[in-house]
Formats: C-alpha cells, structure tokens, sequence
C-alpha cells in the first residue's frame, strides 16, 4: 500500500518487490504458517515509522528516500520519471526584448501567441487533478484463490457507467482519495458489463490503525495477518483524472504607478490600487510537449460548449508572469499498450530503488538476500578500506547524486537520457 506522508510515484510496495522483501514483513505483518517471522529475526519487520523501532528504518524513512531520488532524477532529466500532477508552475512571462517598451495582445512575431517554458517537460496534458467518487464503502472480499488455507487474495466489485479501468482508484475510507492513502499496487483491474473488478494482494490491506499503534512493553511486535480481522473491510473508490475544464494558467500584472501609466490612466475605471497584482484565468495548449512548451490564453469555459472560449487581457499589456497546471511524466510502453496501469517503466522504478536505498540512514529491515543487496547499494566507491579498493571512470564518481554504489547505478542508468533537452528561450 502506498500509505505513507510522503506520496511517491514509485509505490513502496513495488519498491519492496524488486529488492525481494518479504511483502507481509513490509507492512509490519506476520502469521504462524504463512510469512513467519523466523526466530531472532524480528528486525525482519518494518514499522510504519522511526520511533515504532529506533534500531531500523521505517517506511516513512523510505517514503521520503524515494520521494527525494524522483526528485534527483527528475531535476537532471528535466521530467518526472512517471506522470506527476504540476500545480501552480510559476513562470515569467516573456517580455518584449526592449525594455523601455510593453508588449500589448500576448503575440509572437509570427503573429501567434507566446510560449512559456514549464519546468518539466514531456507534458501530456493541461489541467488539474480531479477525483471524484465512484463508489462509497464497498467490500473487500477476500479468498483462498490457490487452495493453501490463507487468504491472500482481496477483490473489490461494484456497479460502474465508466470505461477506463485504469482511472479507478482505491483508497482506505474517509480520506477523500488523498493521493499517499491509495492501496497500490494492484493485480488487476477490469471492466466488463457494468461491473467493475479490482483484485489486490490481500496483505496491502492491513488496517493502517495496526500499523501506526505506539510500541508497548513487548516493544514492535507483528500484526497478525493469520485473520481477516487485522484488514480493513470497506474501502472507497474514486476516479482519478485530469481535469481539463478546471484553470490551466492565471495571469498575473503587478500594479502600475497612475503618474506613469499611460497605457490605461484610468485603471480599466476601478481606480488604481497599490500593492495589489491583477489576476486573470484561462487556459494553455501544448506547443511542444517533449521540451515542455506551453501556450498560456486568458480564456473562459464554456460548458455548454464545452470548450474554452479566448478572451483578451484584462489589462493594457502583457502580463508579467504566469502560474499554469499541467500533467506530465514518461510513460511506460505497457501502460500505453494498454496492458499496465502503472505508468512508471520498470528501468526508472529500479533506478529509484537503487538509490533511494543507497541514501537510507537507519539499518535495513530485511532477510538475508535484501540485506545483501542493501549493504552492495550502499557501499561507497570512493572509499578505500582494508584489502578493498574500486576502480570507477571518473564519469561515474563525478555524476550528480553520489558515490555509492546504488547511486552510481542509477546515474548509468539514466546518463544516456540526459541530452534528450534543448534549452532555449520560449518563443
């Protein structure tokens, strides 16, 4: 589940799946026959945070690791490993190059209106995050599927008009689809005759009441997840999607002095305020969506044409800067293919991995086999010890994110995506 403080685009669970730990370990889980906890071996446990048990790292302690190399990646890329919803992009709009004088209607030389370069590229659309809900409090179901004795299959099913199975999202009740409350990831998702069908491991289900309790004298001990009882039993589903109605840019004008405004000496009749920016909504559309150039509009919608109608400046002069929304992020080929609702491609989630782990402060909770993996990613290659030296090219030691091992991995992983980029000024 994705439950954490810190919403990342590489779900914890995912996470744990490529560095091979035990899943019903990782929620802080365990039963006598199924996912035991091995004698002396309670470290194996993950609590949800620090202070649960201070000798180990916690999944929050990982959540905000892997939040921080997203951001690492997405910096030196210049776009978000996966989509990701971009909220209020503050951008300065351009300006005409003398700057004695102001540009009036928003125009480019080529009579067009003017880009503005977003922060990210490989934009796929403008709008907002939307959600809406789809159903309230529905039933998990949970089953035997392989006929072991042990549930380890959970199933939601409910009525539905929609189609994208994709955008249907689960949540644990009463949080109003907040994005670091979602259950992901799951197995499966299908729509077939009106009824929708979501079928999750059932382990990522574990009532996160369970995993937040404070330690007692019996110090972090396993939720048992031998019994249904320790899961939740309702969860709410929603939609989740870009809202394309919604504002996709606001401009902003700053005040002008009334001795020197020339253009409108009058304030458009209001009287001139000091200290207060004019504001005025509309719309972007995606001039190149790989570079990340987007065209702002004052607009206004109209929704019984459901289209944006263009509007003119409210004020005498283009404005002098711009906030716009957006959604934007590489997609994985299966997700386009249609076969994967998980849009981040496995080659950036392991990227991820390896270094949100090589960063990790607190000792891993873990087997043997992850333990390993944890010790190798974390292993400094600019550190001489003992009998052990390393020899790396200087274009790995010399990347941007570090000299560990697992940060010398993710760098060669994505160097090669570097360049994809042209800087430039928008026109």
């Amino acid at each position: 589940m994705a439950w954490a403080s810190t919403y990342t685009l590489l779900s914890l669970d995912r996470y744990a799946k490529i560095m091979g730990i035990v899943p019903a370990h990782f929620q802080g889980a365990a039963g006598s026959s199924y996912w035991p906890v091995k004698a002396n071996r309670n470290n194996d446990l993950w609590p949800q945070y620090s202070w649960q048990a201070q000798d180990r790292v916690s999944r929050e302690d990982l959540a905000r690791a892997i939040a921080n190399a997203e951001y690492d990646i997405a910096s030196v890329l210049g776009y978000w490993p996966a989509p990701k919803w971009i909220e209020q992009d503050v951008r300065k709009f351009p300006q005409y190059y003398r700057r004695d004088l102001f540009r009036v209607g928003g125009g480019n030389i080529r009579g067009s209106r003017v880009g503005v370069n977003a922060a990210w590229g490989k934009i796929i659309s403008p709008g907002q995050r939307a959600t809406s809900l789809v159903a309230d409090s529905v039933a998990v179901v949970y089953s035997d599927e392989d006929g072991d004795g042990w549930n380890e299959t959970a199933t939601i099913s409910f009525a539905t008009t929609l189609t994208e199975a994709c955008e249907l999202k689960v949540y644990f009740e009463d949080k109003a689809g907040a994005q670091e409350w979602e259950i992901r990831p799951a197995k499966s998702k299908s729509i077939s005759g009106g009824t929708a069908t979501l079928v999750f491991d059932s382990w990522l289900f574990v009532n996160p009441d369970l995993m937040a309790l404070p330690t007692t004298t019996d110090d972090f001990t396993a939720i048992n997840i031998d019994t249904t009882g320790n899961y939740v039993t309702n969860v709410d589903v929603y939609r989740e999607y870009t809202d394309t109605t919604g504002t996709s840019a606001v401009f902003y004008w700053e005040p002008t002095p009334e001795r020197t405004n020339v253009l409108c000496p009058n304030c458009g009749g209001a009287g001139c305020q000091a200290c207060t920016l004019t504001t005025q909504d509309g719309c972007i559309h995606i001039r190149d969506a790989e570079a990340g150039i987007v065209v702002p509009t004052p607009a206004t919608y109209d929704s019984d044409d459901a289209a944006w109608g263009s509007d003119v400046f409210t004020v005498c002069r283009d404005p002098d800067y711009v906030k716009v929304w957006y959604y934007a992020g590489l997609l994985d080929n299966r997700w386009l293919r249609g076969v994967e609702c998980d849009p981040l491609p496995l080659s950036m989630a392991e990227a991820i991995t390896w270094m949100a782990t090589a960063r990790l402060e607190r000792p891993f909770c873990a087997g043997t086999v992850a333990t390993a993996l944890f010790n190798k990613l974390q292993t400094d290659m600019s550190v001489t010890t003992g009998d052990t030296s390393f020899f790396v090219p200087e274009s790995d030691m010399s990347n941007p994110f570090g000299t560990r091992r697992g940060e010398i991995l993710a760098w060669r992983r994505i160097s090669k995506l570097t360049d994809w980029r042209m800087l430039g000024v928008a026109v």
